[in-house]
C-alpha cells in the first residue's frame, strides 16, 4: 500500500507542473522576444537588478549600479561606467529584475524559459496523444482481427519501428518548411509503433474475457466492445507508456531544437543552443532550460514507474 501515496504524488507533482507550464506565459515579466537594450542588457546574470534609463520615446538604456549625484546619474553599462545629466532622462529611472539573467540580445530569460516550456510540452503532449491513437488503433485492429489481418499490420509496424525518427524529420525538413505542425506529425507518427504491440498483446488476452463475451452477447459492436470495454481496461498501461513516451519525445524535441532543425520558435531547446558558444562566461542561459527538462522528464519516469507498480503489483506471496 504504500506505493499508492508514492505514486499519487508523483502524479500530483506531474499534473501541478503541466499546470503550472499551461499558464506559464502570463506569467512571464515581460515578452519572451522583448530586446529593450540588447548593448546594455547582454548576458546579464542571475538575480541582476538594473534599472533603464528612458532617453527619449525611442531609446532606453539598461543600467546596474545606478547612483545618483548631484549632476545627474552615475551607471555601469556593458562593463563600462558612465553618467547622465537628469535633464537627459524622460521620468525617473525604472527598475528591472531579472530573476534568472538575460541572453547575448538582453532578453529577460525567465520570460523565454516560461514561454519556451510551454511551447516543447506542448509539442511533446500533441505527439504522444497522436501516437496514442495511432498506436491503440493499430493495436486493437491487430489484436482483435487476428489471421491474415494482424500480419500485415505488425508488419507494416515493424517498417515504422525499423525507420529512425530523427531521419524521418530531416528529410521531412529538407521537403517542407520547418513548422510545429510538422514536428508533431512526426514525432506522432513515429512513436506510436511500441505502443502498438503493447496494445495488440493486451488485446488478445483480454478478448476472450468474461467482460468482452458479454459485451458481445448483448449484442454490442466490436468498435463499441473496444472503447468502451478493451481499452478502458488498459488505463494503467497507456498511461505509463505515454508517460515514457512524453519523456522521450520531448527530450527528442529539445534535441532538435538544440540542433538549430526545430521550427522557428521559443522553446528550451533551441534557448539552450543560443547559449552554447558562452557556456563559460554565460552558463545560466544553458542551464536553466536544462534544469526544466530534466526536472520535467524526472517526473515523468518516475510516475510511470509509480503507474506501471499500481498496474502491476508484486505478489504477496
Amino acid at each position: 500500500m504504500s506505493g499508492r501515496p508514492a505514486a499519487r504524488r508523483r502524479l500530483t507533482a506531474l499534473v501541478g507542473i503541466l499546470l503550472f507550464v499551461m499558464v506559464a506565459p502570463w506569467l512571464a515579466p515581460r515578452s519572451p522576444e522583448l530586446q529593450e537594450d540588447p548593448a546594455g542588457a547582454r548576458y546579464l546574470p542571475p538575480l541582476t537588478r538594473a534599472h533603464a534609463l528612458r532617453i527619449d520615446a525611442f531609446h532606453l538604456r539598461i543600467v546596474t549600479h545606478l547612483r545618483e549625484t548631484s549632476d545627474g546619474w552615475e551607471f555601469e553599462r556593458a562593463g563600462r561606467t558612465g553618467s547622465l545629466p537628469a535633464a537627459a532622462l524622460l521620468g525617473t529611472p525604472e527598475t528591472r529584475f531579472y530573476l534568472l539573467g538575460t541572453d547575448g540580445l538582453g532578453r529577460d530569460l525567465l520570460s523565454r524559459v516560461l514561454t519556451g516550456a510551454r511551447h516543447s510540452l506542448g509539442i511533446a503532449a500533441l505527439s504522444v496523444i497522436l501516437a496514442i491513437l495511432l498506436g491503440a488503433g493499430a493495436g486493437s485492429a491487430a489484436g482483435l482481427l487476428g489471421g491474415v489481418w494482424d500480419t500485415l499490420i505488425m508488419r507494416g509496424v515493424d517498417v515504422v519501428m525499423s525507420i529512425p525518427r530523427l531521419l524521418v524529420y530531416l528529410v521531412c525538413a529538407a521537403l517542407f518548411p520547418p513548422s510545429s505542425l510538422l514536428l508533431v506529425l512526426v514525432l506522432g507518427a513515429t512513436t506510436w509503433t511500441g505502443l502498438a504491440r503493447i496494445v495488440r498483446a493486451e488485446m488478445m488476452s483480454i478478448r476472450g474475457s468474461d467482460l468482452a463475451l458479454g459485451a458481445r452477447a448483448v449484442g454490442s459492436r466490436p468498435l463499441r466492445v473496444v472503447l468502451l470495454h478493451l481499452l478502458p481496461q488498459m488505463g494503467p498501461v497507456l498511461a505509463t507508456t505515454a508517460s515514457l513516451r512524453f519523456a522521450d519525445t520531448l527530450l527528442l524535441e529539445s534535441a532538435l531544437s538544440l540542433l538549430g532543425l526545430g521550427p522557428p520558435a521559443v522553446s528550451l531547446g533551441a534557448i539552450m543552443g543560443s547559449g552554447r558558444d558562452v557556456l563559460a562566461d554565460a552558463w545560466w542561459v544553458v542551464v536553466w532550460p536544462g534544469v526544466v527538462i530534466s526536472a520535467t522528464v524526472g517526473t515523468l519516469r518516475a510516475t510511470a514507474a509509480g503507474l506501471f507498480r499500481l498496474a502491476d503489483p508484486p505478489s504477496l506471496s
